[in-house]
């Protein structure tokens, strides 16, 4: 059977909420956070950003006290930087230890794991014979936008389909990693839920959260096993925008240009999942339809 994350969009009990799990602030000057974690809250919910993490390195932040100032979500988190690097979010602590313990103990903590710029520096920064035999993560980033100023490699939709086409229903994240304003804004994920922790944490769980540089999804179905998308930009009137389909081992299974994008599946498919490009080179990536049958969570 096919599963469709978006599943949840159909009772209409939730709402599009905006978020970054990758935030240095508040550790001083020449480190990664050098700007002051209230001014970096304030500059997201400025953003109109509605979930937040502070992730610094090897760092717990509990800043639960700017959640009600700011009006916005904050979820307690760090980054794990022994190489290669983790993000460790809604736990209690951070741990020292091996990347298993790292990630085991943010899950007795009742956290979840992201893996950090998979492509950062050179290409398997995270290498993938590790991805393959790790347990317990949540999810990559599939778009890490501080990298694009760094060396390496931003994007990682590579190590995403190694996973997904090794039957690893792992989901896709995008995250500014913000160090300096500069960072701000610039990649970001959308999650289908109401607005409260519990409820984030849920529709994260199943997947509702699609990635987006720039782009809004206004339509997302999967019926008669047939997918439809189509998204925008905000305040345009440009309607067209090239929709990508894209399945196992990252074959690109169709592409078109026009107000929407379409693809029939055959009942053959692992997955499918979709990208979508516009004029000004915006992008916005889908988690994927799969086969239940043949995937097992990391």
């Amino acid at each position: 059977m096919f599963i469709n994350p978006y599943d949840s969009i159909k009772n209409g009990n939730g709402e599009w909420l905006r978020s970054n799990f990758h935030t240095h602030a508040g550790t001083g000057l020449n480190t990664c956070g050098a700007n002051g974690i209230a001014e970096v809250i304030a500059a997201y919910k400025d953003a109109k950003y509605d979930v937040l993490t502070i992730s610094n390195h090897r760092l717990y932040s509990d800043v639960q006290e700017y959640q009600k100032k700011y009006d916005i979500i904050l979820i307690n988190g760090y980054e794990y930087s022994d190489h290669p690097h983790m993000l460790c979010i809604g736990n209690t602590s951070a741990t020292e230890g091996t990347h298993q313990r790292a990630v085991d103990e943010c899950r007795k903590e009742g956290g979840f794991v992201i893996l950090c710029h998979p492509n950062w520096q050179r290409k398997e920064y995270w290498p993938w014979v590790d991805l393959a035999a790790m347990k317990g993560y949540t999810g990559i980033e599939i778009y890490n936008s501080v990298i694009f100023r760094l060396n390496g490699s931003g994007l990682a939709t590579d190590t995403w389909d190694f996973l997904l086409s090794k039957g690893k229903l792992v989901w896709g994240f995008g995250n500014d990693d913000f160090h300096r304003w500069h960072d701000l804004a610039k990649s970001w994920n959308m999650i289908y839920a109401e607005k409260e922790e519990s409820s984030i944490r849920k529709s994260i769980d199943i997947g509702s959260l699609y990635v987006s540089t720039g782009l809004i999804l206004n339509e997302f179905i999967f019926d008669d096993n047939t997918i439809r998308i189509s998204a925008g930009s905000n305040d345009t009137y440009v309607k067209e925008n090239k929709y990508v389909f894209v399945g196992k081992d990252g074959e690109v299974l169709k592409e078109q240009v026009g107000e929407y994008g379409e693809y029939k599946m055959d009942g053959s498919e692992l997955y499918v999942r979709a990208q979508v490009v516009s004029e000004h080179g915006a992008m916005l990536w889908t988690q994927p339809i799969y086969d239940d049958s043949k995937f097992t969570r990391p």
